[in-house]
């Protein structure tokens, strides 16, 4: 995560060789950008999830089943874990980063696990209630099966310091998209929401505009400070950016919803 050295994310060992792109050579402006951009998730998770518990904290309603507590601080371990990795490249710990990583790649196939188990664990204790809303997997599936595919990218590109710190920070972006969809829901839906809607592209542009924007900020700080990226990170934006969007569309589709409601009623009656 983050890698920025030969052997990152703990899968290789010192004496094998690392394919080093040419777009590798470190500017001065790396030792910033994957910091602010590390940053800005944790302040996306923060203002779309921290107002929201620490009022339901205050009122006393903060209960959730034992799983999704669970599911919370595994993907802030996720989170603390990516920061801590991005610490260590630009401290040039490159050992330490190499055995964490490790851990990383372990913690991510937890993930995979956790992240669609809580997600329909939630919506059947959740059904027929008013915040029950089977249609919402699709937005949940959307994040993990992205995170998926960025974070297999990643390892296998994990002797490429270049391109796999690009792709787990995709990877960790995608993960990031429900608190910035919260986050700029609530602050910009108030007043775009009676002037753009609440179809697809509404939903777009409010609950995605920033999200977009993320995943997009790595291949354009490439072109900005080199004039290009590597073409597999071209394909893990594009990647990146189509599973937000394809699941918009599939959270409003009349098809899915009623796919959905089956699949998640199903589950509750067995």
């Amino acid at each position: 995560m983050g890698g920025a050295q030969p052997g990152a994310l703990g899968m290789t060992t010192v004496d094998q060789p690392v394919s080093r792109s040419p777009l590798s050579l470190r500017l001065p402006s790396d030792a910033w950008f994957f910091p602010a951009m590390t940053a800005l998730i944790w302040l996306g998770v923060v203002m779309g999830f921290g107002g929201e518990m620490l009022s339901l904290s205050k009122e006393g309603k903060l209960v959730y089943p034992l799983l999704v507590h669970v599911h919370a601080v595994v993907f802030t371990g996720w989170l603390v874990v990516f920061t801590a990795q991005v610490w260590l490249v630009r401290s040039r710990r490159v050992g330490l980063h190499r055995r964490l990583g490790v851990a990383a790649a372990v913690l991510a196939g937890v993930m995979l696990l956790l992240g669609p188990a809580t997600a329909i664990y939630v919506q059947i204790k959740w059904f027929g209630l008013p915040n029950g809303d089977p249609a919402f997997l699709a937005i949940s599936m959307s994040d993990m099966i992205s995170f998926a595919g960025l974070t297999a990218a990643a390892l296998a590109w994990r002797r490429d310091p270049f391109v796999h710190k690009r792709l787990m920070l995709l990877g960790t972006l995608a993960l990031a998209d429900a608190g910035f969809g919260r986050w700029t829901g609530m602050a910009l839906g108030p007043t775009l929401g009676p002037i753009v809607g609440n179809g697809f592209m509404g939903r777009v542009l409010i609950g995605d505009c920033l999200s977009l924007a993320a995943l997009l900020a790595p291949a354009a700080y490439d072109l900005v400070t080199r004039g290009r990226t590597a073409t597999v990170v071209t394909i893990g934006t594009l990647w990146a950016v189509a599973w937000p969007v394809l699941a918009t569309g599939l959270y409003l589709n009349p098809t899915w919803i009623a796919l959905a409601k089956a699949f998640v009623a199903h589950l509750a009656r067995g």
